[in-house]
């Protein structure tokens, strides 16, 4: 029997290989999962909301004083509110488009409707060098929605700015905002943020917030195109610069983020090393 052996590149071509193929699963599973929620957020919540909608438009037309009256409106509004709401979330939930579209579509999508609610235009810059990835689209994608969500309700912005780009060996996406800010510190633990750190998390990336009250938000996100990336230092790779929304100067991408050396970083899993098993996370 020959041994076969295989040189260091044809290894780290093999890793990259498999470790696509296992993020593919990964973003599959996680599509049905929410698919799934979708489904039964609109067959529960979303049929409870038109019932309830409709008992309230019956008893908004018996007779009641001004203050049951006035009670009862209110309550409709809010009905309404929270219908739009759910509805809101089923379309977000659903990953139809992330199949057939390409990034700078699905970016686009995220800016109209952005645009829609705030009446703010975000400012978006996409320099693909490097074709991405097709496991990388829907990380990059639902880490840009969830960032527009975050401004749009909290932040009280007047500029956005989306920047994405690739290298020959990393993707990076940097959102900005010039809104009220927030300490890091103490935000650092809620769903959105956490959400968006364990998507880059699984992906062997890295995740920065710098933010400060009064002085907006900057999220950053860098993930290497291959595994066999992670240890050769693919943020070091020279970025396109980035207008700064505040004082329109030119910012170099790596001086906010890239180089993590003077952002808040949230680290609540130890980077891992090739070849170590990490268990993937599927949840959303």
């Amino acid at each position: 029997m020959v041994e076969e052996l295989y040189t260091p590149e044809q290894l780290a071509q093999m890793h990259d290989s498999l470790w696509q193929c296992v993020l593919q699963f990964a973003n599959v599973s996680a599509a049905q999962e929410r698919n799934r929620i979708a489904r039964d957020l609109h067959d529960s919540v979303g049929h409870a909301l038109t019932a309830l909608n409709f008992q309230l438009q019956t008893a908004m037309k018996c007779k009641a004083d001004g203050n049951q009256a006035q009670l009862l409106t209110e309550a409709h509004e809010l009905v309404k509110i929270a219908t739009k709401e759910v509805r809101e979330s089923v379309k977000a939930l659903r990953s139809d488009a992330l199949e057939t579209q390409s990034i700078e579509e699905l970016v686009e999508s995220l800016v109209k409707d952005f645009e829609s609610t705030t009446a703010i235009l975000p400012e978006v810059h996409i320099d693909l060098s490097v074709q991405l990835p097709l496991h990388l689209v829907a990380p990059i994608y639902r880490i840009t929605q969830e960032a527009l969500n975050n401004i749009r309700k909290y932040a009280k912005a007047t500029a956005v700015q989306i920047h994405i780009c690739t290298t020959s060996t990393g993707a990076y996406l940097i959102v900005k905002d010039n809104g009220r800010g927030f300490d890091v510190e103490k935000i650092c633990g809620g769903y959105g943020l956490q959400g968006m750190q364990e998507r880059v998390t699984v992906l062997q990336g890295r995740f920065s917030v710098d933010s400060q009250p009064g002085e907006g938000c900057c999220i950053s996100v860098g993930i290497p195109l291959f595994i066999s990336k992670v240890s050769s230092g693919f943020n070091q790779t020279p970025s396109p610069d980035i207008t700064d929304i505040t004082n329109n100067t030119k910012n170099d991408i790596s001086e906010i983020d890239l180089q993590y050396s003077t952002t808040q970083e949230i680290t609540r899993r130890p980077a891992v090393d090739i070849g170590e098993w990490q268990p993937l996370d599927l949840s959303d």
